[in-house]
């Protein structure tokens, strides 16, 4: 018997979390650029 097939969880889970950092990151220098008025 073969055994199944199983997600690599642990590359989804950095995914996931790399993911996150970058749409925190990127959301608090916008809303910094934001507060000081830097829109053109």
């Amino acid at each position: 018997m073969q055994p199944k097939e199983e997600h690599p969880k642990g590359a989804l889970t950095i995914m996931l979390i790399f993911m996150l950092t970058i749409i925190i990151l990127w959301s608090w220098v916008f809303l910094t650029l934001m507060e000081r008025g830097v829109t053109r």
